[in-house]
């Protein structure tokens, strides 16, 4: 359970999909997933979610790219994928795997019951971007 706040925010995973992947040997990111199906958030900030989602990058160069936090189509922050690899112990080069996501959404802007899709969009050290995943939730604040 979360820890007390004055507006306990619950984000319920409504549904996932994913987009068609792109063409031209960009990465593929697939099974964007919530890391405990049981519990999406994070337990002392509602607003921050636990995803894990595999990649697949036959040019080996996404640790030198960056991925992109996405809601509702928009980006709203980039991280270096570098960084991530090196947080996880995922090796330089590395082709295939599955990258944990510990970010917090701007949700300022959401009202009670609205749904939101959150995604992740991934470029390459090529340039090459990715498919985007994505899991839609509904935002619901109360006691």
């Amino acid at each position: 359970m979360l820890a007390p706040m004055r507006a306990r925010a619950f984000l319920l995973v409504f549904s996932a999909w994913a987009a068609a992947g792109c063409g031209g040997g960009g990465p593929q990111l697939s099974n964007l997933r919530c890391r405990d199906p049981q519990h999406c958030q994070h337990p002392e900030d509602p607003f921050r979610v636990l995803l894990a989602v595999d990649f697949d990058d036959p040019t080996g160069t996404l640790d030198n790219g960056a991925l992109d936090l996405r809601v509702n189509g928009n980006t709203q922050a980039s991280v270096s994928l570098r960084d991530l690899f090196a947080a996880q112990s995922i090796a330089p080069g590395t082709k295939k795997g599955t990258l944990q996501v510990d970010e917090e959404f701007v949700l300022d802007r959401v009202t009670q019951g609205e749904s939101v899709k959150v995604g992740l969009l991934a470029t390459n050290g090529q340039g090459r971007g990715s498919n985007e995943p994505s899991l839609i939730f509904t935002l619901h604040l109360g006691p």
